[in-house]
């Protein structure tokens, strides 16, 4: 399903995706942020959101095994691809802020919520939902 929709001067498009399995979820996220720079994860623990970026990171040639959730390092640096992890944070980080900003390459954040409105624009932002044991209900919205 696709929409568009004019908020103030910012066109935002949405899309929703259904993936069967992992496998199809990695799948989606090498197709759908090709050419994004800013990629922001949301969802539930265990919807996805690591399994989605291992299908990111693989565009990078990182294996699966190398891709770990950040969760206690907040940042995980490859060679122009940086996974984060904002779970743990209670409040703004300045200077994460600018590190992500200053990033020369690819930029995956899993639960952005706390920095959400000071992130910069143009970014995919993904909400993955669990449908049952493998299915997952993906929605992106682009800003």
């Amino acid at each position: 399903m696709k929409s568009n929709r004019l908020r103030g001067n910012i066109l935002i498009h949405m899309e929703t995706f259904i993936s069967k399995n992992p496998e199809q979820t990695k799948e989606l996220a090498a197709q759908l942020c090709k050419n994004a720079k800013l990629i922001l994860l949301s969802g539930e623990l265990g919807s996805g959101k690591t399994t989605f970026t291992k299908g990111l990171g693989a565009q990078f040639g990182l294996s699966e095994k190398e891709i770990k959730s950040p969760s206690y390092t907040i940042i995980r640096e490859y060679d122009g691809f940086m996974h984060a992890d904002f779970y743990r944070l209670e409040q703004v980080d300045e200077l994460i802020l600018e590190r992500i900003k200053s990033w020369d390459g690819i930029v995956v954040i899993e639960w952005p919520e706390i920095m959400l409105d000071l992130l910069p624009t143009p970014h995919l932002h993904l909400t993955i939902e669990r449908m049952g044991e493998e299915e997952r209900e993906i929605q992106l919205i682009s800003r």
